[in-house]
């Protein structure tokens, strides 16, 4: 977006995305508890769709998407997802054993926070802390996403042998802003997209007064043709392990620690 949204008051134009075309959806606007009015471009309304058949975008107390809706984003994503992987071209698709931990210096809870009505894990750090790209993935979506989410980057991964279905690599309540992740991008694993937020509902979306962290979630195409979020819990905890082994090396090699 190029864009923060701290001590803004008014009307505020969310950024859309050249990667996407809206189909049957339109601009909408956003209402924030602190009575700030956020325009959503029909690219923003249209990809929330094609992401989500559950979400509501305007917040809990909002209506839930209608059939039509749910339909429509799920065609709309299939038929973008074309241009999606023709962008991505022929890079490798990172393997799970190579996922790079979300948050630089983050943590994961005691036990895993995947249920029913959480598909994701929550990944705390200080306010300010980097988010990375976890594997190689075309940003198809960096900036405001919705009322519960609020900020957020989404990454695209095209199916491969090794991944039969397309991933969706979801980081919300984060500020994209700063990092300048760019959509259509293809980034790599471990490259900077955003950054621990804290303190603004616009984004942090539902976060707010909870403890700074990064809601992640993997989302795939169930046999229903809508996304879902799958279970991250040990690829998470994998990935944290390397990413401390890896620190531990580095402080090892450069003197650090020793007596």
């Amino acid at each position: 977006m190029g864009k923060t949204l701290f001590g803004l008051v008014g009307p505020v134009l969310v950024a859309g995305s050249f990667l996407i075309d809206a189909g049957p959806f339109g601009p909408t606007r956003v209402r924030l508890e602190d009575g700030r009015t956020l325009r959503i471009p029909a690219e923003t309304h249209a990809f929330y769709r094609m992401l989500t058949q559950e979400g509501r975008l305007h917040g809990k107390q909002g209506r839930p998407p209608t059939a039509f809706e749910v339909e429509a984003g799920i065609r709309l994503r299939r038929r973008h997802e074309a241009l999606w992987t023709a962008r991505f071209g022929q890079r490798p698709r990172t393997p799970e054993a190579a996922y790079v931990f979300p948050v630089v210096g983050g943590w994961l809870p005691a036990r895993s926070g995947y249920t029913p009505g959480h598909r994701a894990e929550d990944l705390f750090a200080p306010p300010g802390s980097q988010v990375v790209a976890p594997a190689t993935m075309l940003i198809v979506h960096a900036g405001y996403l919705s009322k519960t989410a609020g900020e957020a980057v989404v990454g695209f991964v095209p199916p491969a042998p090794a991944q039969p279905r397309a991933r969706y690599l979801v980081l919300v309540h984060l500020d994209a802003s700063p990092a300048k992740a760019k959509v259509g991008e293809v980034v790599e694993a471990g490259t900077v997209v955003g950054f621990i937020a804290a303190g603004d509902e616009a984004l942090v979306g539902n976060a707010l007064g909870r403890p700074p962290h990064l809601h992640f979630v993997i989302r795939e195409e169930g046999p229903d043709g809508r996304l879902a979020g799958v279970p991250v819990w040990d690829l998470l905890q994998q990935a944290l392990q390397r990413a401390r082994h890896q620190a531990a090396g580095s402080a090892a090699g450069s003197g650090q620690g020793r007596p």
